[in-house]
């Protein structure tokens, strides 16, 4: 680990970051639920890489406790920009599965309803009788 291999892991980082918004931004999109799970085996995979980077990164700067150079600005406003519109991704995402969760807990609900109605036996079909006139 040298003093100039900080760009070199701003830059990974930053490579990450782009995959992880990418993947982000997919799981909207996919309707398959092992397409899904796929998608999200993929994100877990990146977000280890970023554990590891951001580890190094740490190590870095306990080495080599200097500010940031002119480059190394940029690329740590890009990587705050990309965390960002993860960040969002992820929520908007998370409210999505959310009220899906929500419709599903409902129509559980609703069919269970259904259910103990039909086996409560004070709650039978209407007996029509046959009426003379």
């Amino acid at each position: 680990m040298t003093e100039s291999g900080l760009k070199l892991l701003l830059e990974k980082q930053q490579s990450l970051l782009k995959e992880l918004l990418d993947f982000s931004q997919r799981q909207f999109a996919e309707t398959d639920p092992v397409g899904l799970d796929n998608l999200l085996s993929q994100k877990d995979k990146c977000f280890e890489e970023l554990q590891k980077v951001d580890s190094m990164l740490e190590k870095w700067h306990q080495k080599y406790n200097r500010p940031f150079q002119a480059e190394e600005e940029k690329l740590d406003q890009l990587i705050q920009d990309l965390m960002e519109k993860i960040l969002l991704s992820e929520k908007e995402f998370e409210k999505i599965v959310g009220r899906e969760k929500n419709a599903v807990s409902l129509q559980i609900t609703q069919l269970g309803r259904q259910m103990q109605y039909r086996k409560d036996p004070g709650h039978q079909r209407p007996q029509i009788k046959n009426m003379k006139t």
